[in-house]
């Protein structure tokens, strides 16, 4: 019998300076420098419903694969698609981001469900943080 695994809900909020079709088509950019495709030693990207992507990093001499399917490409309001990684614990995981036009800028919704409850999970938090702060930085410039 396997073991259930307690699991948990990572939400985050960023103002972005930009509409929300710039930050939606910026996400799925992996040219763009804050989203976690970007600087990738592999990457495999197919962003439509049912699209796969799988991209791997190395930090300080680890691998970090990650991969998944795209379930919602809803232009600009809604990205969602699967996460898998070894952080994961093999648990799928699902990421939404949503847009939402606010004044001139864009209110960034992330939610990252069915991590694990556990240190590995968590440390996602500090991940999703240092994307939107990159989000936030990149195009604070372009409105000044």
């Amino acid at each position: 019998m396997i073991a259930k695994v307690k699991t948990f809900e990572l939400k985050l909020n960023r103002t972005i300076p930009a509409t929300p079709a710039e930050v939606f088509e910026a996400w799925l950019d992996p040219s763009h420098p804050a989203t976690p495709f970007n600087g990738a030693e592999q990457l495999f990207l197919d962003p439509k419903v049912d699209g796969l992507f799988y991209f791997r990093h190395v930090m300080e001499g680890e691998e970090l694969p990650h991969f998944g399917r795209f379930t919602v490409l809803d232009r600009p309001r809604k990205i969602q698609y699967t996460w898998m990684s070894r952080h994961t614990r093999g648990l799928e995981s699902v990421v939404t981001v949503t847009l939402q036009k606010k004044g001139e800028d864009t209110l960034l919704s992330l939610s990252h469900a069915n991590l694990p409850d556990e240190e590995m999970g968590r440390a996602h938090e500090g991940g999703w943080t240092h994307y939107l702060e990159l989000f936030e930085n990149h195009f604070a410039p372009q409105r000044a």
